[in-house]
């Protein structure tokens, strides 16, 4: 490798280090999408639990569409002037797109709250008549306090715009995604400088699908994507720019999308080893005041939070809560009714089974974890089939749970419209089903050829979208897993779609003048 030998000692030590996550993004991600191309999970309809299966997909039909996709595109650049204009144009065109087919969703569909969304407006309507019962004894706090950033949230929404008023709520998952879609144009725009990979991602992102159908979800997954991808492209605006304004909207809206969902812990992690990385080779200061600002921002926000509910409740600190530890017993643990590592309520029962007591809690998943482990080193085979069912269960799902979640919340009213029972129950959901199927091809597709060509990339802010989503990978093939768990991650491939096919319309257009050549 020649452009190694070149490099510095300190640029090769962290472009070495960038291969220890580029690698494995780019085997998985690959990985990810031959296996969609072959099989798609899905969910049957009136299903009480989450219950992931598994049929055969066409992969020459799939190929064809995307080639048709991609011809599309060539032609389109051939005819057309790609200049900032034109580019523009489409982004307006995306975002008024991402608002209009939200609201349609929210309006054709008319859900309520079920299941966990449920507990927590059940809880903040508790809250708001001075009922704080659920920190106590067997109550829903008392196991899951980390809980109290969304129930807040309604809360506000209730105290402002009346009990149950889910609309409100459902508004401001259009806000969140009308943001998601807005910053992955703003972070394209900072990362790759074609002006053709911003046409495209315009083009994709009119077809994310999983995405808008969760603007009728209301929980913490929409609102906290909507900020932390903000977050993202201001860390990345810091590293390209070195103006430490940015830190300061970063922080904040790294802080909040935690406080509404912790998995984007696993987000703040990834951008925190990047300013690191770059403290090292830049010799920057500040990119370490920074990480220590993203880290102290969160616990500060979230400290306000839960002493704000505990001199509410009267009580002198919060529950601590089942140990994390818990769901990383519980993910590698088998399950064939449902699938291996989905929640089964293990978390829940070996807490109570323990009086609520954290040690001996923590014992007892340690002791889990031990007899997983051990399986599956005495039967390699047995171990490896194990994640292999875990990984396609969460990340084959193309619609990321999208539909089963329409589907269950659909079932609190019966005065639905013919267009919302046949897109939900009648022929319409395969329909969907199979527009959201080629789609993730099409993203797993560009995201591998774009993994493929920056593992030989030396810019730190370009690697931070790949370690981003191999940290969702390798989180959630230890922690719990989840269909829905995987939609943020999955957005953020986007722009890395956008790129690989970039390349890959630059490549054909190469060989079709080679060719021409050739011929004269």
């Amino acid at each position: 490798m020649k452009f190694l030998k070149s490099m510095a000692k300190k640029d090769k030590f962290i472009y070495l280090l960038t291969l220890v996550y580029l690698i494995p993004f780019f085997v998985l991600v690959t990985a990810n999408m031959l296996f969609s191309m072959f099989q798609t999970t899905y969910m049957e309809l009136y299903q009480d639990t989450e219950k992931p299966l598994y049929k055969a997909d066409s992969p020459l039909l799939l190929l064809v569409l995307t080639a048709l996709f991609l011809f599309f595109c060539f032609f389109f650049f051939k005819k057309k002037e790609i200049n900032p204009r034109l580019c523009t144009l489409l982004e307006r065109t995306a975002l008024v797109w991402t608002v209009i087919i939200s609201l349609f969703i929210i309006f054709l569909f008319r859900v309520r709250v079920s299941c966990d969304s449920g507990h927590l407006s059940n809880i903040a309507i508790s809250f708001l008549k001075g009922d704080y019962s659920e920190f106590l004894g067997d109550g829903y706090l008392a196991h899951y306090p980390h809980q109290l950033g969304m129930i807040g949230l309604f809360q506000i929404v209730y105290y402002l715009f009346g009990i149950e008023n889910f609309i409100v709520l459902q508004l401001l998952n259009v806000v969140a995604i009308f943001s998601a879609v807005y910053y992955l144009h703003r972070i394209t725009e900072e990362l790759f400088p074609q002006l053709q990979v911003r046409v495209i991602l315009s083009l994709l992102c009119m077809g994310l699908l999983p995405l808008y159908l969760y603007s009728t979800f209301i929980y913490g997954d929409i609102p906290g994507l909507g900020l932390v991808l903000p977050a993202m492209y201001y860390a990345i605006r810091y590293l390209n720019t070195k103006r430490k304004l940015y830190a300061l909207p970063a922080a904040l809206c790294m802080a909040f999308a935690i406080v509404l969902k912790s998995n984007n812990s696993v987000i703040l992690i990834a951008v925190i080893l990047i300013l690191l990385l770059h403290a090292i080779q830049s010799k920057d200061k500040f990119a370490v005041l920074f990480s220590i600002l993203l880290i102290c921002s969160h616990s500060l926000i979230n400290t306000g939070i839960n002493s704000y509910y505990a001199h509410a409740a009267g009580l002198d600190s919060i529950p601590s809560g089942i140990p994390k530890i818990a769901w990383v017993a519980m993910g590698l643990q088998e399950n064939e009714y449902i699938e291996n590592g989905w929640y089964n309520s293990y978390n829940w029962g070996i807490y109570t089974q323990n009086d609520h007591n954290a040690d001996a809690t923590t014992q007892a998943c340690i002791a889990s974890i031990k007899d997983s482990l051990s399986g599956f080193i005495a039967a390699p085979k047995s171990g490896l089939h194990f994640f292999y069912k875990k990984f396609i269960s969460q990340w084959n799902d193309p619609g990321y749970q999208a539909q089963i979640t329409v589907e269950w919340y659909s079932r609190h009213r019966d005065d639905h419209s013919k267009l919302a029972l046949y897109l939900i129950y009648g022929n319409g959901r395969f329909l969907v089903e199979g527009i959201m199927n080629l789609y993730h091809f099409i993203i797993l597709l560009g995201s591998s050829i774009f993994a493929f060509y920056h593992l030989r990339e030396r810019k730190l802010a370009n690697t931070l979208l790949p370690l981003s989503v191999f940290g969702g990978y390798f989180f959630h093939l230890i922690w719990e897993a989840g269909g829905r768990y995987g939609l943020g991650y999955f957005v953020i491939c986007v722009p890395m779609a956008a790129w690989g096919f970039w390349k890959l319309i630059e490549l054909i257009s190469s060989t079709v003048t080679r060719l021409r050549k050739k011929k004269d």
